[in-house]
């Protein structure tokens, strides 16, 4: 039985001084986060899949994801998404896959 499926792990949150929230009209009251997914084996993470964002308001909690946020915070979100770098652990599982094809490939040539 194989375990298998993908997981977001968090990056990185900063509040937009210069946006608007277009549900209560506040300024300064949003937080951009961006989360980036992976895929696991047995939960030990082989590679990154992509970045997902959203932006919450701290006035009225509206929630706005990437495909609704307006152009403005879009533009934003963009900035902070690109300077947004995973951890390494997310390649763990990929490392682990790689040192075991070598070190079979090793013991074939050993026996041959």
């Amino acid at each position: 039985m194989i375990i298998y499926g993908s997981k977001s792990v968090h990056l990185k949150s900063e509040r937009s001084e210069i946006s608007v929230c277009p549900n209560c009209g506040t300024q300064g009251s949003l937080v951009l986060s961006v989360y980036r997914r992976h895929a696991h084996i047995f939960w030990i993470p082989l590679f990154p899949i992509g970045k997902k964002g959203l932006s919450q308001c701290q006035h009225c909690k509206n929630v706005l994801y990437t495909k609704e946020m307006p152009l403005s915070i879009r533009k934003e979100y963009n900035l902070l998404k690109n300077k947004a770098k995973g951890p390494l652990w997310q390649y763990a599982g990929l490392g682990i896959l790689i040192i075991t094809i070598v070190c079979a490939a090793i013991s074939v040539q050993l026996e041959s």
